[in-house]
């Protein structure tokens, strides 16, 4: 390499004006703000959030003049591929924020929004409010955006972004009637909910909604998601996922949806008796495409549902057996003879999965009847007994209740009133999952003891 490239790649020296400005930055930094009254430390909070935001804006300025001449690189003796990738490269900067400073910047100093170029770098707005300006114009005829500026700005001085980007979607139907139709078609098709299970046993949820169909969600997510009492534990998103599978739920028990197939949709759990009942081995339940579900989920959902007997055996050779009372008896699929340590048990449960996840085929030997653990009638009278969760200090409304023995059914507790109380699914979970243990005394309330330190408490 020669000596004139070689010295093409030497860090450049700082710029004087950088350089009084870092020198200023190490002041500060060194400053005791230990003994500063506290009415000046909160002034200077604010007067550096005010330098920041005119640095940020005389960063945008100079990224714009970078952007515009093709200098991305050039601080390597290079030609970068775009100046977003080499923001995310030089800067570590997401590829999101790198591709959104890019393009307010351009919009901002090399378009028609000369004003708030100029509002931007003398601190009068911040650059979010210039990035909701630079964006929510982007699409306008330049004409357009040029009558408009002067109204814009004048909310961008005295609303903050959120706002901002509200009264902006308000003030371009009046700006630009003609294509209101067309970009209301366009987030039409953009719309989305996409489900994916992970490889945890969680569903991921991503979606776009129409401004109605999400306003119509919040509608009806906000009174589910109310916080149980002042120690509900569940963050904001807790409480939103919470309500909106309890949302699915009434709709599920309301009997008003469309039928699928013939049958009205409902939530369906295949699993194994031996699972159901606690035994070692167990594999737990099979939900369809969202995976598996852990055996105390299981028995928590056999407290008040409606449930189907099926009698099966398996074949682990993949052929149909017959029996051969000359044979001798080989171990049953599953069972724990098979092998010995993990690698035994693991080949023991395979055999136990659904034949699809390649388990060992089944052949149904006998079906019975559908039967609902809690009658209709059952479940009424808990309501008016209850009046909703019984959980103490809990009051959540029948609705958003279920049916939960005492002692689990499956255990020889009967499915009657004296053994039976109404659960909001939050505490139902937190008796199964978490470990909590619930008691009637005399009175006929409920007390709770807290689990055992080696639960994970779930209420």
């Amino acid at each position: 390499m020669d000596s004139n490239t070689h010295s093409t790649h030497r860090p450049l020296r700082r710029p004087d004006g950088l350089a009084a400005l870092a020198a200023a930055v190490d002041q500060l930094a060194a400053q005791d703000l230990d003994g500063l009254p506290d009415g000046v430390r909160a002034q200077r909070v604010l007067e550096l959030r005010g330098m920041v935001d005119r640095l940020e804006g005389q960063w945008l300025k100079e990224l714009a003049g970078v952007d515009a001449c093709g200098a991305a690189g050039a601080d390597q003796g290079e030609q970068a591929g775009s100046t977003a990738g080499w923001l995310r490269n030089r800067l570590r900067m997401g590829a999101g924020a790198a591709s959104s400073s890019v393009r307010t910047a351009r919009a901002v100093f090399c378009g028609p929004l000369a004003a708030t170029a100029d509002a931007l770098t003398g601190g009068e707005i911040s650059p979010a409010h210039a990035s909701v300006l630079a964006h929510g114009t982007q699409d306008l005829p330049d004409h357009l955006t040029l009558e408009a500026e002067p109204v814009l700005l004048e909310a961008a001085r005295r609303l903050d972004p959120p706002r901002l980007r509200r009264v902006l979607g308000h003030l371009r139907l009046v700006a630009d009637p003609e294509r209101a139709d067309d970009r209301a078609q366009r987030r039409h098709q953009r719309r989305g909910l996409w489900l994916a299970a992970t490889w945890e046993g969680m569903v991921a949820m991503h979606g776009l909604l129409e401004p109605e169909a999400g306003h119509t969600l919040m509608a009806a997510l906000e009174p589910l998601a109310c916080p149980a009492d002042a120690q509900d534990p569940r963050s904001g998103g807790q409480r939103r996922a919470d309500a909106l599978t309890e949302l699915a739920r009434q709709a599920l028990e309301g009997g008003r949806l469309p039928q699928v197939g013939g049958v009205r949709p409902q939530l369906t759990v295949t699993v194994d008796l031996d699972c159901l009942l606690g035994r070692a081995g167990g594999v737990g339940g099979e939900v369809g495409w969202a995976g598996p579900l852990d055996p105390e989920a299981c028995r928590r959902l056999a407290c008040d549902g409606a449930l189907t007997r099926v009698l099966v055996t398996r074949h682990p050779s993949g052929h149909h057996h017959h029996p051969d009372p000359g044979a001798e008896e080989r171990p049953a699929a599953g069972d724990p003879s098979e092998g010995e340590g993990l690698e035994g048990r693991l080949r023991a449960a395979m055999t136990l999965l659904p034949p699809t996840l390649g388990g060992a085929p089944t052949q149904p030997l006998e079906v019975g009847r559908t039967s609902r653990v809690v009658r209709a009638a059952q479940r009424a009278a808990l309501a008016v007994r209850d009046g909703g969760c019984g959980f103490p200090a809990c009051g959540r409304p029948p609705a958003w209740c279920e049916a939960h023995h005492l002692r689990h059914w499956l255990h020889g507790g009967p499915t009657d009133l004296a053994n039976l109380a109404l659960l909001c699914r939050a505490h139902h979970r937190a008796v199964h999952e978490g470990g909590w243990r619930l008691h009637r005394g005399p009175d006929g309330r409920l007390t709770a003891t807290r689990p055992h330190p080696r639960h994970h408490t779930a209420a």
